[in-house]
């Protein structure tokens, strides 16, 4: 499976440029997808949540570790600091968006679902994205090592080599 580095323009701001994934033969990046996905599914709520805290990592904060949730080689939100309402439902630990945090001022923004498990491994919902998000986390740090892909703070853009592929 080919992926793609996209901008996300709509969410390049002061601090921070979110950027997502798009794999060939699909029409929406990840974060598009999670986005329609949840919005279909009735969790408006928590997904207005989940934007308010990229607007506001992107416009006030900066991308900077306390915001995120540990994901193992990936990264996730809400912030562990969020405070999720418990819901009626027993073993819902609310939304998880999966992300790659390449800097203070570059964020990849992935794909979630609604957590049912405490481990995101054992999650049927979760699993999945859980899983390519750390790959692609462990993909993208070895290309930065080997300078296939370049960071460029101070214009918080991703440089990538004409000829690398993003293979999963």
């Amino acid at each position: 499976m080919i992926a793609e580095l996209i901008p996300i323009p709509a969410l390049a701001f002061k601090k921070v440029h979110f950027y997502s994934v798009r794999y060939e033969g699909k029409a929406d990046s990840e974060f598009r997808d999670f986005q329609i996905r949840m919005a279909e599914s009735g969790h408006e709520h928590e997904l207005g949540e989940i934007n308010r805290y990229i607007d506001n990592i992107g416009k006030r904060f900066g991308a900077y570790r306390n915001h995120f949730r540990d994901e193992g080689a990936a990264d996730g939100l809400p912030p562990p600091y969020h405070q999720f309402i418990e819901s009626d439902v027993p073993d819902d630990y609310g939304l998880r968006l999966y992300c790659i945090r390449l800097s203070p001022s570059i964020v990849i923004l992935l794909n979630g679902d609604r957590k049912t498990q405490q481990k995101a491994g054992l999650c049927a919902n979760c699993k999945p994205h859980f899983e390519r998000a750390n790959a692609l986390a462990k993909k993208i740090t070895q290309a930065i090592l080997d300078g296939d892909i370049e960071i460029d703070e101070e214009e918080k853009e991703i440089l990538v080599d004409e000829d690398f592929e993003l293979t999963l």
